[in-house]
């Protein structure tokens, strides 16, 4: 049987040594959620948008909503309380 846990973090991986990566097939790295639970299979296009206008558009990967110049969202489940959280103080 083979081991699947993922024991790379995606977000620790910089986008030109991520080329060949496929996270939808490669279970050893995180990956994240888009809104229907699928696995991004290459979240590090938005980040790279540093210097274009912000603004919303859809992950050409997943078709999750990303904001330009930011990381990929992950709407793992529960995600909703967690944004709430952040917001109004009570994750601490």
């Amino acid at each position: 049987m083979t081991d699947t846990t993922a024991t790379r973090r995606w977000q620790d991986i910089a986008p030109a040594d991520a080329t060949h990566i496929d996270l939808s097939k490669d279970l050893t790295i995180t990956a994240p959620l888009n809104e229907d639970g699928e696995r991004c299979p290459w979240p590090w296009e938005p980040q790279q948008l540093v210097g274009v206008p912000l603004g919303q558009y859809r992950c050409p990967y997943c078709m999750a909503m990303c904001v330009a110049g930011v990381e990929h969202p992950d709407y793992q489940p529960g995600w909703d309380d967690i944004q709430a959280a952040e917001t109004d103080g009570s994750h601490r």
